[in-house]
């Protein structure tokens, strides 16, 4: 075999990862011009050549195919949580209510400024001249009118007054104080909006990740009742006194069971994975994995409970939205009140007014409609009153102000009991997982012992089912406990109003 030749054969090696059986080496040696008995003419040269091009390139575009078909994309819990952050829609919702408080505070600030009114007029007018009045004569004391009958024209007038109020014992202030603390209000509820967001994708990740866990130990489990099948079938063929027909019967059991829940891990596992993906805002046809193979048994040292609760009742994101809106409504309740009396302002007036083909008349005492310029300054008092209807809202705004203090005692007063639940759950779920990989580590060996002791004809099959089922058990509980700590400890986080350091 000539140099050329094994450089080509280790061509088509290196892209030949399936092992198709056609090109093996004897098949690349007919391709391969020289070779015994091959005639050299140049049309068998280049078909061949070309052939091999083909080929190659068919076998370059398969190997390129696969590696991305098996290439995923891995996430983090930390990068689901992000991505998740970034598409919810109740995060943008929640930013549309901060926007819209802060609309409602750039409009309470406004009437702390002077306001413009301007109306403009125009329309048309008869024309008209000063009439001559006879002072001599037969005629005297007669006017006489220069005026033509339906002699049309136009005019136009523009009026504008400026009003700056000066004290309202406070009707503004007091309720652009309420809008700021408004604003304020909406931003701890996209704080706690934010916080549902990430507990709820904890939830549904750990959710998802110990469902591969008990895929698993479904998996472990059946391995286990197979090799006791296979163990159970040899001693019976060899007619052993420690092993009955009914075994077999047994092993179906247990197996069935196995079955059943590897099934319920595989729709949970399935479940979690639509849901996560759906939180994350991945479309249908995206597809990922997740970087970690199973839930951390690493424990977290937790703090005194007391600290907690100082903590949840300094940051919780609701409590502040409550303490906020308390306020607020406290300054609602003030402008109410300030309603009821006066507003002191000053005000600067104006009005123009032009009309073409018609004399202007000047007189100090009467106001030409139509042809007219003057401004002035003013100060005043507008003072409204009614019977009932101001103090109805006061007494409304009072008790809308007394409820949102009710509110907040009563969070002051939950908020605590849902730390210290969270608080001893999560103690509760470390205890328990811990205790339950101990006996799942225990009930693995006396699997291992069991079926040591069956084999030398010692023990029964029953004893290897109580092994396995205890097993099952045993990784059963641990996972759960497992699940359970983690979730604990993710809503101990929200109830304290830990902040993340996402953006």
């Amino acid at each position: 075999m000539t140099r050329n030749t094994r450089g080509t054969i280790k061509f088509f090696k290196l892209y030949n990862k399936y092992c198709i059986k056609i090109f093996d080496e004897r098949l690349i040696l007919r391709f391969i011009p020289g070779r015994r008995g091959y005639p050299l003419t140049k049309k068998p040269i280049a078909r061949n050549c070309c052939l091999i091009v083909l080929l190659s390139f068919f076998l370059i575009t398969l190997n390129f195919g696969d590696s991305q078909a098996s290439d995923s994309r891995a996430l983090s819990l930390d990068q689901l949580i992000e991505m998740a952050l970034q598409t919810s829609p109740e995060l943008k919702m929640a930013e549309q209510d901060i926007l819209a408080a802060k609309s409602e505070y750039k409009e309470a600030k406004g009437g702390l400024w002077p306001q413009l009114d301007v109306l403009g007029t125009a329309g048309p007018v008869e024309r008209a001249q000063f009439p001559t009045v006879i002072v001599s004569g037969p005629q005297a004391g007669t006017i006489v009118s220069h005026d033509e009958p339906w002699n049309i024209g136009i005019f136009g007038s523009l009026d504008f007054v400026i009003t700056q109020p000066l004290y309202t014992f406070g009707k503004i202030c007091d309720r652009k104080d309420a809008a700021a603390l408004g604003v304020e209000a909406r931003t701890f509820a996209r704080e706690q909006k934010r916080n549902q967001v990430i507990l709820n994708v904890k939830e549904i990740y750990y959710g998802y990740l110990i469902a591969l866990q008990g895929k698993n130990a479904a998996r472990d489990a059946d391995e286990y009742i197979n090799d006791a099948g296979k163990r159970i079938k040899r001693l019976l063929e060899l007619k052993a006194k420690n092993v009955d027909p009914s075994d077999l019967y047994r092993m179906d059991a247990f197996a069935a069971e196995v079955k059943a829940f590897a099934a319920k891990a595989e729709s949970g596992s399935r479940t979690a994975y639509a849901a996560l993906k759906k939180t994350a805002g991945l479309s249908g046809n995206e597809e990922f994995s997740i970087k970690e193979a199973e839930l951390s048994k690493t424990v977290v040292n937790l703090e005194p409970e007391e600290e907690y609760i100082q903590q949840a009742l300094a940051n919780r994101p609701e409590l502040l939205e409550v303490k906020k809106g308390t306020e607020a409504k406290g300054k609602l309740a003030d402008a109410a009140k300030a309603d009821l009396y006066p507003s002191f302002f000053a005000l600067a007036t104006g009005s123009a007014a032009g009309a073409p083909g018609r004399e202007k008349f000047d007189n100090t005492y009467i106001i030409d409609e139509f042809n007219h310029t003057y401004a002035g300054v003013v100060a005043g008092a507008s003072w409204h009153m009614d019977f009932g209807i101001g103090k109805g809202k006061l007494d409304k705004a009072r008790a809308e102000y007394q409820k949102m203090r009710d509110t907040q005692e009563f969070a002051q007063r939950n908020i605590p009991v849902e730390v210290v639940k969270y608080y001893d759950d999560a103690v509760e779920a470390q205890k328990s997982f811990i205790a339950y990989e101990q006996a799942a580590i225990g009930s693995r060996r006396w699997i291992v012992t069991a079926f040591s002791n069956f084999d030398l004809g010692i023990g029964t099959a029953r004893d290897m089912f109580d092994a396995i089922d205890r097993y099952g058990k045993n990784q059963g509980d641990y996972l759960q406990s497992l699940y359970s700590y983690h979730v604990s400890l993710a809503r101990l986080d929200y109830a304290i109003g830990k902040k993340s350091d996402m953006p």
